[in-house]
């Protein structure tokens, strides 16, 4: 109970923030990668775009750094995540009759950690099934956090270092 409480109001509070203009990148920095990231990943219905609050936050002009804007998106994604895990050890729910739930679900079961590494750390929409299979299945909640936070990690340093890199060249093109 206390775990769905910390993810309700993590979720409700970077919702206000978000929605109320508070978490503009050139303002909120590393605050607001971590909470952008932390409602879209929990967000599974709204899409909101993380990936890119990381990617504009990694100019070079605003002054932060790639790896700790990539380590803070990414630990908000990550706690994000706990509420597919908690759909999926709590209920059936409608994802469970997707066409890809069942795959996934056997690649978690057989894989585990290396299954959710794996769907972290590629850009896909298919992560949160995996977060409800690996809860529909018990995976220990450590080894989820792990896992999948190593693949985050990962995925935003790309993310952040390729940004940082190339926003230059975008703003020159355009």
């Amino acid at each position: 109970m206390t775990i769905w409480t910390v993810v309700v109001l993590s979720i409700l509070g970077g919702t206000i923030a978000w929605l109320g203009g508070w978490l503009d990148v050139q303002d909120a920095g590393y605050w607001g990668a971590f909470v952008v990231n932390l409602v879209g990943s929990a967000a599974v219905v709204i899409p909101v775009p993380g990936l890119a609050a990381v990617c504009a936050a990694a100019a070079p002009d605003i002054g932060l750094s790639f790896v700790l804007l990539a380590a803070t998106g990414a630990a908000g994604s990550t706690i994000g995540e706990l509420t597919g895990y908690l759909a999926g050890y709590g209920s059936q729910g409608i994802i469970q009759k997707s066409r890809y739930y069942s795959r996934i679900r056997w690649w978690v079961r057989r894989r585990g950690g290396f299954a959710l590494f794996i769907l972290a750390v590629i850009p896909n929409p298919l992560f949160d099934i995996g977060g409800i299979a690996a809860g529909s299945l018990g995976y220990p909640l450590p080894k989820f956090f792990l896992w999948v936070g190593m693949g985050k990690v990962i995925k935003f340093l790309v993310v952040a270092y390729a940004c940082r890199q190339s926003i230059s060249w975008l703003v020159d093109l355009v």
